[in-house]
């Protein structure tokens, strides 16, 4: 339900306050998608946004596999087809315009199904977002309403929100989470700080809608211009939208409204003005920032107020959505009472490292890109090259943009079974005589137990009791022919793409967790019962300490 002055009285008077399970400060991408996940779950929500309306322009045009993996827990992922179009593969270029790395995506069957990487148009899955939360009867949208002040007291935090005309609100939820950006006055407020990784440069981002006639002039591919007279980048988005970012050099001013004929100067390599026209320029300076903690009591951070990354690796908008997939369900399980308070606390021990390692490697690919040395440059690609036994450069590196992502390194997952922390993938599956659907919509997102059809038929049996057991779903990957057997999801894939999955990893099975990480394998039924007990044990025991940053 969105709200904007519904909640005032005829006499300016605000309502009696309510309580939420969650209150969600900023209604941005992350933000929505939080209230999209916890309203699923039944949880009560309250968002609250100063804003009136969606942000017209651009700011991200991208995100990957996991979160549209995300999108599609929430049911919008079908939506989204309009405003997203797969990211295409990428080119760098050196000194003398010579290819010194390519950056591609990895080749089908896709890990989730999805398109390892998409760009999108950031209104439009913004507009998207906010249609379907206005069907989700547990989530209240307080539009023109910010949060201004709050207070963790009885077990509970008091928020204090303002709309324009100057009414005030007071309600009270069981947690806060700051998704309200990279200024966040939550985090502010709560005196967190945030780490420098030593990344600090002023670029200027120019969003440009190019004519029909004119977009065959472009490259069909991304290119990093890492040409030391002006590091530059063109990112291909949906339809005729095209986005240019230009490093701003020294004595160039670096804030404020930029004049269009310095745009047009800038764009000159490629268009002319009457080939295309602005939608947006903005000067931005890139940082990596990561906030020292995540949360205080109650209170969580998640997205931008969390963390800041260069955009060279496509991952700010994806972070802050792995951030809330990873928090929604621990907030769902702690609300319920069905898990221990300390689990909230595996959050940023999981997220932490995850978001320093990526950022990390957008960092190293922003300094590829922005070298202004010429010597250095040329170094740089002589390196990137390196020497044939012939004593000519070699050929350009390709690296594979998903392989870049780290797993989960720390958390609730297992200390000793394989592939714990990785993603598990989701292929198209059936049951006997039904359409085909994605793996994760079999069922609502919990803890599940899979089962490769190496193993299916005979294990069968002695995984069922295993899995009624410790009270996780049990998912049987097996034939079209497998009987039908109460509390139990036994289903066929298509593709081969889960079974050869495990025998890659020569595995039989997983415990997955509801967001869809693997919390480790086995390859008998003795190990999958040890693994069972693990998982039990760990989701009891208080969380330690997350790793340093150690930049």
């Amino acid at each position: 339900m969105i709200e904007t002055n519904s909640l005032i009285s005829s006499t300016g008077t605000a309502p009696a306050g309510r309580h939420y399970n969650v209150a969600i400060a900023g209604f941005g991408p992350v933000g929505a998608t939080l209230a999209g996940l916890l309203g699923r779950a039944g949880l009560s929500v309250r968002v609250h946004e100063k804003s009136q309306e969606i942000y017209p322009q651009p700011r991200a045009v991208g995100f990957d596999q996991d979160a549209m993996r995300i999108f599609q827990h929430i049911g919008i992922a079908e939506a989204l087809a309009p405003f997203v179009a797969p990211f295409r593969d990428g080119v760098y270029y050196g000194v003398e315009g010579q290819m010194i790395q390519r950056v591609r995506r990895i080749a089908p069957p896709y890990p989730l199904t999805w398109d390892p990487n998409y760009t999108c148009d950031q209104p439009g899955l913004e507009s998207v977002l906010r249609e379907a939360l206005s069907r989700v009867p547990h989530v209240s949208i307080s539009l023109g309403r910010e949060l201004t002040d709050f207070e963790e007291r009885d077990h509970r935090v008091h928020l204090r929100s303002t709309d324009a005309a100057g009414n005030v609100f007071h309600d009270t939820a069981d947690y806060l989470v700051a998704c309200d950006g990279a200024s966040s006055p939550v985090r502010r407020k709560l005196g967190i700080t945030l780490e420098s990784m030593d990344y600090d440069e002023p670029w200027i981002v120019v969003d440009v809608i190019v004519n029909e006639d004119s977009i065959g002039r472009l490259p069909t591919t991304n290119v990093q211009y890492c040409q030391p007279e002006r590091p530059s980048s063109f990112i291909t988005c949906p339809g005729n939208h095209r986005r240019w970012e230009f490093m701003t050099l020294p004595g160039e001013p670096d804030a404020g409204v930029i004049p269009e004929e310095r745009l047009w100067r800038l764009l000159s390599r490629w268009l002319k003005p009457d080939q295309a026209r602005i939608w947006r320029a903005a000067a931005y300076r890139f940082h990596a920032l990561i906030a020292d903690q995540w949360r205080s009591g109650r209170v969580l951070l998640a997205g931008d107020s969390a963390h800041q990354t260069p955009p060279f690796l496509g991952q700010g908008m994806c972070q802050g959505l792995r951030d809330v997939g990873n928090l929604a369900w621990k907030l769902e399980k702690v609300i319920r009472g069905v898990a221990p308070q300390a689990l909230l606390d595996t959050y940023m021990q999981e997220r932490r490292p995850h978001v320093v390692e990526t950022t990390r490697m957008a960092k190293a690919f922003g300094c590829i890109i922005s070298e202004r040395d010429p010597q250095k440059a040329r170094e740089r690609d002589a390196r990137m090259l390196g020497t044939g036994a012939d004593g000519q450069p070699g050929e350009p590196k390709t690296l594979y943009r998903q392989d870049l992502i780290p797993g989960l390194a720390h958390g609730l997952i297992s200390t000793r079974a394989p592939l714990a922390g990785k993603v598990f993938p989701q292929p198209r599956v059936s049951r006997a005589g039904a359409t085909p659907m994605l793996m994760d919509d079999l069922a609502a997102p919990d803890w599940r137990l899979v089962l490769g059809a190496r193993a299916a038929l005979p294990w069968s049996e002695a995984f069922i009791v295993l899995a009624r057991k410790h009270g996780v779903q049990p998912i049987i990957v097996g034939d079209a022919g497998m009987p039908r057997r109460a509390g139990v999801i036994a289903v066929a894939e298509s593709e081969g793409l889960l079974q050869g999955w495990f025998e890659t990893h020569r595995c039989a099975g997983a415990l997955v967790r509801p967001d869809f990480y693997v919390f480790g394998t086995f390859d008998s039924m003795d190990a999958a019962a040890y693994l069972l007990d693990e998982w039990a044990a760990a989701s009891r025991e208080e969380s330690v300490a997350a790793p340093a940053l150690n930049t």
